[in-house]
């Protein structure tokens, strides 16, 4: 998988789900999600705008949305959750970064039915089309990319905790983090470019933060990233979430190998529950 540093624009709500883990992830440990995905519901959109830090300057350089809808496949409704990241007009000349990930979820389990990434940033493009069967354990994965423009197909072998990268940013909005402790690590598992990963969220407890939308009370926690192209070794994103049934992720922020890059939440709309978490 490629990465750089601006590709980031996206990747950095991907990444955070890998780290430092190998080997299958105990079912047992994986916590299961509440029937119907507690913490959002179809219509609700979230915007964010990305910053890279470069040297002394902030670089307002793209943005990523994310949106949830319903959709109907062989008599079945599911989840289809979008992702879509770019880089501002003025920076394609530098970078241009125009990527979109989609995922067809259960809407009790949260299992993926289908998942698509297509991306292409600075000229580089990746197309992975994968197809789960849980039922038997395996996933059908298509992938080609510029430097590999042949599809090549893998059978790919799965758990029942298995997401993609979407799935599993909207599961992780589903966990009870009153059940954990400060510095406890909670186990799942992705798969990313027809590969699977096992990985880990750390949980840091409970602060109160300032944003542009205002001050919230929120959940905080560091997913560790794995050394190379971006990340330098032993470092970790930050995330946090608003402590209330929403989870909504409105602040990210990771150092990597040339600076630091921060996401912050501008916009959103469609609210399963009202935002109770903001300190007014």
């Amino acid at each position: 998988m490629r990465a750089t540093v601006v590709t980031i624009l996206f990747f950095v709500f991907i990444s955070p789900w890998f780290c430092n883990c190998f080997g299958q992830t105990p079912l047992s440990k994986i916590p299961a999600p509440p029937p119907g995905g507690k913490a959002f519901q179809s219509g609700e959109v979230l915007y964010y705008e990305v910053y890279y830090n470069w040297g002394l300057i902030w670089v307002d350089a793209g943005f990523v949305t994310f949106s949830v809808k319903d959709e109907v496949i062989n008599n079945r409704t599911l989840y289809h959750f979008i992702g879509e990241g770019s880089s501002k007009r003025n920076w394609d000349w530098f970078f241009k970064v125009r990527d979109k990930y989609e995922s067809y979820n259960d809407t009790s389990s949260l299992h993926p039915f289908k998942y698509i990434r297509n991306s292409n940033d600075g000229g580089y493009w990746v197309y992975n089309d994968i197809m789960f069967d849980f039922k038997n354990n395996r996933a059908i994965g298509k992938l080609k990319t510029k430097k590999n423009p042949t599809f090549q197909t893998d059978t790919i072998k799965i758990s029942n905790s298995t997401f993609d990268p979407i799935s599993m940013i909207y599961y992780a909005r589903t966990i009870d983090y009153e059940k954990y402790k400060p510095n406890d690590e909670i186990p799942i598992s992705i798969i990313l470019d027809n590969e699977v990963h096992s990985v880990k969220i750390t949980f840091h407890g409970k602060e109160t933060i300032k944003t542009g939308l205002g001050t919230f009370k929120c959940i905080k926690f560091k997913p560790t990233l794995i050394a190379g192209t971006i990340f330098k070794e032993g470092s970790a994103m930050t995330v946090w979430v608003t402590d209330d049934d929403n989870r909504i992720p409105i602040k990210v922020e990771t150092p990597i190998i040339t600076g630091t890059i921060k996401v912050y939440l501008k916009k959103a709309s469609g609210f399963k529950y009202k935002v109770s978490s903001k300190v007014e």
